[in-house]
């Protein structure tokens, strides 16, 4: 069978009951349940409606957008592009389940690399966090965490840690570790000195918050200044683990529901004390413009945001830049509008959960927040300013799509700025339809992407005998062993002649022999990527009758291909042979091509057509 690599097979079998499927997937994808499967939207592919399934109880995914399938290592290996041996072995470090250490050769320097920075980011959140609960300098930071109002079970939650004055505490601690600054500096924990003679901590004196990927795993850290050092917030450097635009602070401890709404702040304060508070859906932006990746990562947990960020003019304009990316990836934004000079973390603190849960139940949609800030300064009695804003509203209400959206929007500008709302709905309508005008055509290259947002392209058609294999594997698969283990009296994996179903042929009747149990999560362990889609197409078949007519003609279909495929061969290895007067091949080839036939009229045909489930 080979494909699993250097692992014994019971340890796999071992990691693979560990990590149950839908545990992993759920780290990466909203997932709902919807009867027997969990549904979300497919995280190797870009769409708005939800093709990806994962079944709990067969222990596979596949999406039926991309046609991505398979069972857990195939998942993770997609995902984190991992080899087999290195998703077996992070999915062991994930569920605790040990393995042999003396195998570390078959992995990926790249893996390796990656793993190792893993585990100094991990040890240098604990280092910091010791620093701050059992050290007489981290009292420092204790108190004024206290004095901000941070609980000590917010702190194990958060692992907040203090990093100590010291210009080299932590590469003194890795180095009794036996662990070189210069790795450290590799991850942005360290910086090399001016005169290149040594290192130093990238952070002194300050309040320490580890950042976690959505996997838990520690990719990065932002640190607050308890004194006048500049700035006052410093976050890791861009490495090999850590990008600030492809990450949000707290997504890991968020619930992946697309019916709730997820909070965006701008600090790691706010985002922290709103989840004290128990506002827990709360992520923070780490101090950059929303981007698109971000937007992508959200999608896959909710449905809705709603952005907090400062009310001054540059928070405004970052609201409007984040609400629109936001709103290009399918998601409903929401804008909380915060009393003046204060922050989510004050707001909360001061007037406690009940008063911000009101302004969140206030919060303004995309297009209210635009009508809003176009008005601000506006003098609706001037003549001249009032035409400036109605210019600006139509151009916002031109975005609008839904009719009756537009309608309750104009009839509220309507009343406020003593216009009809019909004038409105007919000026914003003729904007769109200009705008529309610069879009591609129907028709073109552009244009032709399908609903779940991905260019449409022509799948390769399947030949009869190809169905036929999928069939007779599905009901392999889907059925009781003792049901066709007689097949292997008429039927051989030779006789497939697609290599993807013949691969997975040969792997079924390998388990049979060994009396084993034909789990096609298991199967997936063997087989390469295109193999693998193979077999989530074939999943997706319907199970054909287990009546035994059926079943024969599906047998005689495949042996007709097959045979009409290996009469095709030896026809043209005979003209090869007559055009070199190679009269010993000839004879050769001719008692074949003679047995061939014989066994290809020996075969039963069946009268009724659509038999053979082809």
């Amino acid at each position: 069978m080979k494909k699993m690599g250097f692992y014994p097979e019971d340890i796999i079998k071992e990691v693979q009951n560990a990590a149950d499927i839908v545990a992993v997937v759920s780290e990466y994808v909203s997932l709902k349940k919807q009867g027997e499967n969990y549904k979300g939207l497919c995280p190797f592919h870009d769409e708005k409606t939800p093709s990806f399934s994962v079944n709990g109880e067969k222990q596979l995914f596949y999406c039926f957008g991309c046609g991505a399938g398979g069972n857990v290592f195939n998942f993770v290996m997609k995902k984190e592009n991992l080899s087999f041996p290195e998703a077996v072995r992070y999915l062991a470090d994930k569920f605790n389940v040990r393995l042999p250490h003396d195998m570390n050769q078959e992995f990926s320097e790249e893996f390796r690399t990656k793993r190792e920075y893993f585990s100094i980011n991990r040890l240098a959140a604990k280092y910091y966090n010791y620093c701050l609960l059992h050290t007489s300098e981290g009292k420092n930071a204790i108190n004024y965490l206290k004095k901000r109002g941070i609980r000590d079970e917010t702190i194990e939650k958060f692992c907040i840690g203090y990093a100590p004055k010291s210009w080299d505490s932590l590469i003194k601690f890795y180095k009794s570790k036996g662990i070189s600054a210069e790795a450290l500096e590799k991850i942005g924990l360290a910086i090399p000195r001016k005169d290149k003679k040594g290192f130093y901590d990238r952070f002194r004196n300050r309040i320490i918050f580890p950042i976690e990927d959505i996997t838990r795993n520690i990719i990065g850290f932002g640190g607050r200044a308890l004194d006048e050092s500049l700035p006052k917030y410093l976050n890791s450097p861009e490495t090999p683990l850590f990008s600030k635009g492809d990450n949000l602070y707290a997504l890991s401890k968020i619930k992946k529901d697309p019916s709730l709404d997820v909070i965006i702040v701008e600090g790691y304060m706010d985002c922290i004390m709103l989840h004290q508070h128990g506002f827990e859906n709360t992520v923070a932006s780490l101090g950059t413009a929303l981007t698109k990746n971000q937007a992508k990562l959200l999608k896959k947990y909710t449905n809705s945001v709603i952005l907090s960020y400062d009310g001054d003019t540059a928070g405004e304009a970052a609201t409007v830049r984040g609400m629109e990316v936001l709103a290009q990836e399918g998601l409903y934004v929401k804008v909380l509008a915060l009393p003046e000079d204060k922050d989510p973390d004050e707001i909360v603190s001061i007037y406690g959960p009940d008063y911000f849960r009101g302004l969140l139940n206030n919060a303004e949609d995309l297009i209210n927040y635009k009508l809003t800030l176009a008005k601000k300064g506006i003098n609706i009695n001037n003549s001249e300013e009032k035409l400036k804003f109605i210019e600006q509203a139509i151009e916002i209400l031109s975005a609008v799509d839904s009719e009756p959206e537009l309608e309750i929007y104009a009839r509220k500008l309507a009343s406020e700025i003593g216009i009809s709302a019909g004038s409105i709905i007919k000026e914003a309508k003729e904007k769109r339809k200009k705008s529309a005008q610069a879009m591609p055509r129907a028709g073109s290259r552009e244009s032709l992407t399908g609903s779940n947002n991905f260019v449409l392209s022509k799948a390769p058609a399947i030949s009869g005998v190809h169905k036929a294999e999928r069939k007779l594997l599905k009901f392999m698969l889907e059925s009781d062993n003792r049901m066709w283990k007689n097949l292997g009296e008429k039927i051989e994996p030779r006789f497939f002649t697609n290599k993807n179903t013949k691969k997975i042929a040969e792997i079924i009747f390998e388990m049979v022999n060994k009396n084993q149990e034909v789990n096609a999560s298991d199967i997936f362990n063997y087989l390469d990527e295109e193999e693998g889609a193979e077999l989530s197409a074939i999943l997706l078949e319907n199970l054909i009758s287990d009546d035994k007519e059926i079943i024969n003609s599906l047998v005689v279909k495949i042996k007709q291909g097959y045979l009409k495929k290996a009469i095709s061969q030896v026809r043209r290895e005979i003209k090869e042979a007559e055009m070199l007067g190679q009269r010993e091949e000839i004879n050769s080839l001719l008692n074949t091509y003679q047995q061939l036939k014989t066994e290809m009229n020996g075969l039963k045909t069946y009268t009724n057509p659509g038999k053979e489930g082809a």
